[in-house]
């Protein structure tokens, strides 16, 4: 890992800004939400055609790169983000960092390390369905949630340990069939594509006593309870990002990425009210505190916090000097 820098005092005691961002331009066509839909309405996409056996491994599939920024905000004042920290992982694209329990979680697309503060590493974690990963998030339970799109799962690592104790994969019934996948079946090595994905998982986010889910083909958004049952909340939100919890009311929020806009969802699961954040582009979003915001606006490489009460957009980090585009963001300690 090469770390291209690192602010010498810094305070790693309180709540943290972890941005990924990548050398991948925002393709501005491949994120229209025509485009989407037709992509993935194809009556022919699944099953695929291809045997499981002959699908290449993951790498190929991974050309581009990233970096890692890290920000501190002194005195809770969201309006001044210090530059704690930006390193860039060699032989892997990061995906999503956490900082938590005094750690730096960095996940990659097949890969999972762990990092103190001197950025000595701690850990490796893989398994056969680390492929494709987009999130990590603590459940304030001893466990990380890591959602994989290319397996289409969820997998639950205990935080001590590092060992993998569960993984939850989105429904056939609901979503079609690709490849039956046995825990031993390795999507690193036999990398699902896109479009032979059954949703795109991209986000897995603790709820009620099991894991809420958002998915990007089918713009839904579910849950699994703590017996693994899946139910579907909602759907038809395709392109979608980030469903997480507001804090406030205890609702589903989640990031419109098609529309640029925050959708903040009832206690019915229909549309409360949106959010517009003026982009093309929207890739996350992530409450900071009760009114304080960050989103991740792909198309215009920038995090801007947001006071999403008043809708003043209280700063913006311009992100251009470490890569092209941001992808997920995560605040706390």
């Amino acid at each position: 890992m090469k770390v291209v820098y690192k602010r010498r005092r810094a305070n790693w005691q309180q709540n943290l800004l972890c941005v990924s961002h990548t050398d991948r331009p925002v393709e501005l066509d491949l994120c229209n939400l025509n485009y989407l839909e037709l992509r993935y309405s194809d009556p022919k996409r699944l099953p695929p055609s291809q045997p499981f056996e002959s699908l290449t491994s993951s790498i190929k599939h991974s050309p581009h790169r990233g970096e890692v920024t890290v920000w501190e905000f002194r005195d809770d004042n969201f309006r001044k983000p210090r530059l704690l920290l930006h390193l860039r992982p060699k032989n892997y694209k990061p995906q999503f960092a956490i900082w938590y329990k005094q750690q730096l979680w960095i996940l990659g697309l097949e890969v999972l390390e762990v990092y103190d503060s001197n950025l000595s590493r701690l850990a490796v974690i893989r398994d056969p369905w680390l492929s494709g990963a987009h999130t990590i998030i603590p459940d304030q339970k001893g466990h990380l949630l890591v959602s994989c799109s290319a397996s289409d799962s969820v997998i639950v690592i205990d935080d001590l340990t590092h060992k993998i104790i569960r993984a939850l994969r989105m429904p056939n019934s609901l979503y079609g069939f690709n490849y039956h996948l046995s825990r031993t079946d390795s999507v690193v090595d036999h990398y699902i594509i896109n479009d032979f994905q059954l949703t795109h998982i991209n986000c897995a986010w603790p709820w009620r006593d099991g894991i809420l889910v958002s998915t990007l083909i089918q713009g839904a958004i579910g849950s699994f309870n703590s017996n693994g049952k899946y139910t579907e909340l909602l759907k038809g939100f395709i392109g979608c990002h980030g469903a997480r919890i507001d804090q406030r009311t205890g609702r589903i929020f989640f990031a419109d990425s098609c529309l640029g806009t925050v959708v903040f969802l009832t206690a019915t699961y229909t549309i409360d009210y949106r959010i517009d954040a003026r982009s093309k582009w929207l890739h996350d979003v992530h409450q900071m505190n009760d009114n304080i915001f960050a989103l991740s606006v792909a198309d215009r490489n920038l995090i801007e916090i947001m006071d999403c009460t008043s809708r003043e957009v209280i700063t913006d980090i311009p992100c251009n000097d470490f890569g092209n585009s941001t992808q997920f963001i995560y605040f706390g300690k």
